[in-house]
């Protein structure tokens, strides 16, 4: 790690191969075809690589006799499931771009991003298929639905089963099958991963074949993520989230094992830590609360694990310390990263005692600019965090406009994040630059004002906006979720957070209770949906 010119260099890329994203998964999955990949928390059922090989394979062959062509858009609109990976692999054998959607989505929201992707295949689920039926009746393109599930209540949809029992391949077949070339790997587009749109329609991020495929060999080495055959790794993240897509294809480069959770219970989720002997947990900011306060979690046993890692958002110090504490884990990672960035930048140390988010990943160049001038700001000051590198999307799909508002023209990336690092090239992150608060001229971070809020124990989870105010420009007010059972009342709220900030991040603007954060799957806030409740 090296800094010249204020700009942070990380240790060149080394060993990263160059082929598609799908001939990688395909030599993955030959070379560990005994081993587990897949284990269905719900039914209990036992999938082999081999098992993902074939199926996979025998879809890619439909997808052939359809005409699929590289960079054709397939969307998987379902929630998590073992076909998932199935329709992914699938996807990447034939070059096809992976376009995974939200199945929580509204048809408004389907609409929007379908209208942009124009999909060749979607695959739904019986949640998600009377609601892609009725939004694709709209459009004058048509496209092959196929559902995740064994059974389709809609016309014309058939499932991912009975298209693979109809092109059953043999053995043979398997050994001489071969992916698609997909030409020049750093610019073909190998999925497009939805941006979380806190602040208004999500955007499709488009990332490159290398992109992915640097990430997946970079991070899962042991001074990192340390993922290796025959770990057991839970996963509740939803799948169509970065974190997740990456956590896939990582457990199948390690020859490691996914337990498949179709929908987060916390009870559950404590079980099968238990009973699977779980090493790896990835885990987003909500759950590290619950975590931290469930009576619960003590009475479990979490000595198999060896890893819990918590992204997508910010988290507090103070929840991770009193979940290692009721654990009996020895750490847990922090990391820093946006899809647009390739999904993850930057992991912290297993020894690392504060908040810092770690360092920058090999292969990538790092700098803080004053987003008021664009000069490079030196270790230490706070300003706009811009990343460079092999990792970086491609740009939004079919949005040229924000792309150029987003990687200028000597390729940084201006995340929007608000940050700095110091001599020894650690990152420690200050804000979102959108939602700061304007206070008499100061600039306030409601995460910091959150990250506090949520170390009292009579507050199960917080977002703080800023509201207009005549004198001031805007004042901060809190929006609370109490724990269940506390008389709390906003005032002893406002006193706690008072004595704890400086002034001009005092809870001028008062506290309101909710019933709940909106928030997305992976975690960040829905500030979009916020002052509407702040008007309840």
């Amino acid at each position: 790690m090296k800094i010249e010119n204020n700009i942070l260099y990380s240790p060149p890329l080394t060993g990263i191969p160059n082929v598609s994203l799908g001939q990688y998964m395909l030599h993955h999955l030959r070379t560990k075809v005994e081993l587990i990949l897949q284990v269905d928390t719900e039914t209990g059922n036992h999938y082999t690589y081999k098992d993902v090989l074939t199926r996979s394979i025998a879809l890619a062959t439909v997808f052939r006799s359809y005409g699929i062509a590289v960079e054709d858009r397939i969307v998987i609109a379902t929630e998590n499931h073992v076909n998932y990976l199935v329709a992914m692999c699938a996807s990447l054998f034939v070059g096809a771009t992976v376009a995974p959607l939200n199945p929580a989505y509204t048809e408004g929201e389907f609409k929007h991003m379908l209208e942009i992707f124009e999909p060749r295949v979607i695959f739904v689920s019986q949640a998600t298929e009377k609601i892609i039926a009725k939004v694709l009746s709209a459009f004058k393109w048509t496209a092959k639905v196929i559902s995740v599930d064994d059974k389709a209540s809609e016309r014309n949809v058939v499932t991912l089963n009975e298209l693979i029992q109809g092109h059953k391949q043999t053995a043979l077949d398997c050994s001489k099958f071969t992916a698609t070339p997909v030409g020049d790997n750093s610019k073909k587009t190998a999925a497009i991963l939805c941006s979380s749109g806190t602040t208004g329609f999500p955007k499709g991020v488009m990332l490159s074949h290398r992109s992915i495929v640097v990430l997946i060999t970079n991070i899962r080495i042991p001074p990192l993520l340390d993922i290796r055959q025959g770990d057991r790794m839970l996963l509740f993240l939803p799948m169509f989230h970065g974190y997740a897509f990456a956590m896939l294809n990582m457990t199948i480069l390690a020859g490691a094992t996914i337990y498949v959770m179709r929908s987060f219970n916390l009870t559950t989720f404590l079980t099968l830590t238990e009973k699977y002997k779980l090493t790896h947990l990835p885990l987003v900011p909500p759950i590290l609360v619950h975590l931290s306060k469930h009576p619960e979690v003590t009475k479990y046993d979490f000595s198999n694990v060896r890893e819990v890692m918590c992204g997508a958002a910010p988290f507090s110090l103070g929840v991770a310390a009193e979940v290692i504490k009721r654990m009996n884990v020895s750490h847990i990672r922090n990391g820093y990263g946006m899809t647009e960035s390739g999904i993850i930048s930057h992991i912290n140390d297993r020894r690392s005692t504060d908040d810092t988010v770690g360092s920058l990943l090999p292969g990538l160049k790092f700098k803080v600019i004053d987003p008021e001038t664009n000069k490079v700001l030196p270790p230490g000051q706070v300003g706009e965090l811009c990343i460079a590198g092999d990792q970086i999307m491609l740009g939004y799909f079919r949005n040229p406009k924000t792309t150029s508002e987003t990687i200028d023209k000597e390729k940084w990336l201006h995340s929007g994040d608000l940050g700095y690092f110091n001599e020894q090239g650690l990152l420690y992150i200050t804000g979102r630059l959108k939602e700061l608060i304007k206070y008499k001229g100061f600039q306030v971070s409601p995460t910091e004002i959150e990250t506090l809020l949520l170390k009292h124990p009579d507050i199960n989870d917080a977002a703080v906006i800023g509201i207009p105010d005549e004198l001031s420009g805007e004042v901060p007010m809190a929006l609370v979720v109490k724990q269940p059972g506390s008389n709390i009342t906003g005032k002893e709220i406002v006193e706690f957070a008072n004595s704890n900030l400086s002034p001009q991040k005092w809870l001028r603007g008062g506290v309101r209770f909710i019933q709940n954060v909106p928030k997305t799957a992976a975690g960040k806030i829905l500030r979009r949906e916020l002052t509407g409740l702040s008007k309840l």
